[in-house]
């Protein structure tokens, strides 16, 4: 089972070796922190206090939720590992207001935080009499541990950290995560408590790696993940990125987007120039003398090929749907790096 976790969608994919790529089981739901800013804004209206309960998880929309209920004068407590969610530093966490707290007040509705729910997942697929795989292959978007620096600059240096050991899909997938990358330990450890061997990657490289997957790409590549909270773009070059950026969505213009691509390609962009811009990073080992494909993938793609901003790009869409793509790369890794751990 894959399962890629964004910031408004979880895309679920059962891959089956004997089954057709076209025929395979899919789900496109809400992603874990839309569903848990759903609950606490039902407890809000009700006007009940909160306990979060549960791993580590992405924020987003479950934090947003979370201020909205101190807003309202509604008392918000949290176990350790779940506060961990709103910030790494857990007395930043209680000065928002939060109750750091090990148990439930008994007057606290109790939510559930994580990127992944296994009894939901279970729930589904009996529902349709499919049995549930032993296996998982999970990305989630990790910014890594960082009380006192920015978790974009944490984020990036894991990213060029893979691209220096290599750069392969396989670098990119790990059974034990670095130590700062606290939302994957959280999934793994949740995974393994679950009885799944898991692979655990981050977002960007997984659908990177999927897109590359689409018959149309020819590499040298560039690649472009369009996703709701982020843009991730990639120069891949004989199976491995050479050179990448990361912006958030959001702040990307089509102006903005085309001057950075270009100079990612031309190898001159500099990394200071994307994180002083509210991004993330760039990262360049080296760049091809030629772009022979420009692949787009993600939710917010359409708007930029719609733009004009990418001459000659299409959408990637490998087994005839996008919303796989981040799947796939993940299935991808999983036969790798189990090959790698024979």
């Amino acid at each position: 089972m894959a399962v890629d976790v964004g910031a408004g969608t979880q895309d679920v994919l059962l891959y089956q070796e004997e089954v057709p790529l076209e025929g395979l089981t899919k789900m496109v739901l809400p992603s874990q922190t839309v569903i848990v800013a759903e609950r606490i804004n039902k407890a809000r209206l009700a006007g009940r206090d909160i306990f979060l309960s549960g791993p580590t998880m992405g924020g987003g929309a479950s934090t947003a939720a979370v201020r909205r209920h101190l807003a309202a004068g509604l008392q918000v407590y949290a176990t350790p590992a779940a506060a961990a969610t709103i910030n790494d530093s857990l007395d930043r966490v209680a000065a928002l207001g939060i109750i750091i707290q090990e148990e439930a007040p008994a007057s606290a509705v109790v939510i559930e935080t994580g990127d992944i729910d296994i009894p939901a997942m279970k729930g589904a697929f009996e529902i349709f009499e499919i049995p549930f795989p032993e296996d998982a292959a999970v990305a989630v978007q990790d910014h890594g541990f960082s009380p006192d620096r920015s978790n974009r600059l944490v984020r990036f240096e894991h990213l060029t950290e893979a691209i220096r050991s290599g750069g392969t899909l396989e670098a990119f997938a790990y059974r034990q995560p670095p130590e700062a990358m606290t939302r994957m330990l959280a999934v793994r450890d949740y995974l393994a408590s679950a009885g799944l061997r898991a692979i655990i990657m981050d977002t960007g490289p997984a659908a990177i790696f999927g897109a590359a997957l689409d018959h149309r790409c020819q590499e040298p590549a560039l690649i472009i993940n369009f996703g709701n909270g982020h843009t991730v773009a990639a120069l891949l070059c004989e199976g491995r990125i050479v050179g990448i950026f990361e912006h958030h969505t959001s702040q990307l213009s089509p102006e903005k987007l085309r001057r950075y691509v270009k100079e990612l390609c031309a190898g001159t962009l500099k990394s200071t120039e994307v994180f002083e811009d509210e991004g993330h990073g760039a990262y360049i080992e080296s760049v091809p003398e030629e772009i022979r494909s420009i692949l787009v993938t993600g939710p917010r793609r359409e708007q930029f090929l719609r733009s004009g901003a990418l001459k000659d790009a299409v959408a990637a869409a490998p087994g005839g749907d996008m919303m796989i793509t981040g799947c796939l790369g993940l299935v991808e890794a999983w036969g790798r790096r189990e090959m790698l751990w024979r």
